[in-house]
């Protein structure tokens, strides 16, 4: 194989690159954020203004805690997983507590795995086995030799191919992952190389390679919604990022606005024939103009103070939307009292997000399951459990819950039977994360009291 061969890039990828780089970027702000260029720099303006205020710009991130929000949701409630056979194999026992080899249960993986996806709108989670081949079962036990997962963001899996297989069904032929700076690993459906380019000679060297004879990539891709294009997700912050990248240019010429209200700018006519090259606008420039002008004497020019309101007025929409378009203006009309918003379409809001998280939870859970037959595929045995995620969603308002079990109980119904179930809601609703002993105790203090 050639350099040219190895660094080769699907057409895609180069395509999705720079949107996947500002995607990380929006989620985890800071540093990160700033040094992606993402303020703009007015025309005439001077490059040490613009250095100065790209320093002092803050990022106000809504796109962390919308993707947060999300995956708690999905994860609020444990998926049903019966493993079969596989329960009681000591090797899969260790791999649901450390499926990673870095002490993450599956719980803990396919959380993490599902944020990033979110952020991406597309992971791919590689489904390895060391090296090291055991001679029997209690020997791999021992020296806990079994399939672990690794997650693969998009900016990593650099080219990837598809085939049709005789039942006419296309599948992942193969897939190229850059593990470092200057070492890839290629898998097909029957082997896996690992190459690296030598720094000094830029020549190609092959590290190692091996036959799996799986028949397939051993890559499940774990999709946060699906683009309708192979290898490519759609981002839950896809239309926030942008709308939060206004947010934070906008804050910056609100800050630079304040400052030029503070310092006004020196305006003064220039003398004949000075005037020869491009002038620089700023706070801390001079404004010359034409000394033959009527009243060609210096002033002050100051900025604009309506221009503040203007921008706050923009970046109260710019939020509104944002919630919007994650469908969160329910979370939002709780905390703006002055913009009440009909019960109506709260519930058709409402409505939308359950669907997009029972849409995700699905793809979670074929993700998952793919997993668990790979990693049988990889011990020579066929998986034979079912995974299931949670896929009711309803939003709703604890306290809301709570208030109306209340008012019930004060009704004093004449039903013992009624009376006696609305106290166990209301002691569930009333102490939500209390174990099942004591919820259990309770409950029987209650039927024993009626």
């Amino acid at each position: 194989m050639t350099k040219e061969e190895l660094t080769k890039r699907h057409p895609d990828y180069d395509i999705l690159a720079p949107e996947w780089l500002f995607f990380i970027r929006s989620y985890f702000g800071g540093k990160p954020y700033k040094d992606g260029n993402y303020l703009l720099q007015h025309p005439f303006e001077s490059a040490a203004n613009y250095n100065r205020r790209k320093a002092t710009s803050y990022y106000y991130n809504y796109c962390a805690p919308i993707v947060d929000i999300f995956v708690s949701h999905l994860f609020r409630k444990k998926p049903e997983r019966d493993f079969g056979s596989f329960t009681l194999n000591p090797l899969f026992q260790s791999f649901r507590i450390d499926c990673d080899l870095e002490g993450s249960s599956i719980d803990q993986f396919m959380r993490e795995a599902q944020r990033l996806a979110a952020i991406y709108g597309r992971v791919s989670i590689v489904v390895d086995m060391p090296p090291l081949e055991p001679h029997t079962v209690a020997e791999a036990a021992e020296a806990d030799i079994r399939p672990y997962l690794t997650v693969v963001t998009p900016e990593n899996l650099t080219d990837w191919s598809f085939a049709r297989v005789g039942s006419g069904r296309l599948v992942l032929d193969s897939v190229k992952i850059r593990e470092t700076s200057n070492t890839y690993r290629v898998w097909t459906r029957e082997s896996w190389e690992l190459w690296r380019i030598d720094e000094k000679s830029n020549e190609v060297i092959l590290i190692s390679a091996g036959e799996h004879g799986l028949g397939r990539v051993p890559v499940v891709n774990l999709y946060n919604k699906r683009a309708g294009t192979r290898m490519h997700g759609i981002s839950d912050i896809q239309d926030i990022a942008d709308i939060n990248k206004n947010i934070y240019y906008l804050c910056s010429d609100a800050k630079e606005l304040i400052e030029n209200c503070a310092f006004p700018m020196l305006a003064m006519p220039y003398e004949k024939g000075t005037l020869d090259e491009e002038r620089q606008i700023g706070p801390r420039n001079i404004l010359q103009f034409d000394p033959s002008e009527p009243n060609s004497k210096p002033f002050w020019l100051e900025a604009p103070h309506s221009s503040l309101s203007e921008i706050r007025e923009w970046v109260r929409q710019d939020i509104t939307e944002i919630h919007r378009i994650a469908k969160m203006g329910g979370v939002k009309a709780t905390e703006d009292f002055s913009g009440a918003r009909s019960g109506v379409a709260l519930e058709l809001e409402y409505q939308q997000l359950h669907a997009t998280l029972a849409e995700k939870a699905d793809n979670i859970e074929e993700a998952e399951l793919q997993i668990m037959r790979l990693w049988a595929d990889w011990e020579g045995e066929e998986f034979d459990g079912k995974i299931d995620y949670p896929d009711d969603f309803s939003i709703r308002d604890l306290d809301r819950d709570l208030d109306r079990a209340i008012k019930s109980k004060n009704a004093e119904l004449s039903s013992p039977t009624f009376n006696r179930e609305l106290e166990k809601k209301i002691a569930r609703l009333a102490i939500p994360k209390l174990n099942d002993a004591k919820m259990a105790k309770i409950e029987n203090e209650i039927d024993e009291a009626h």
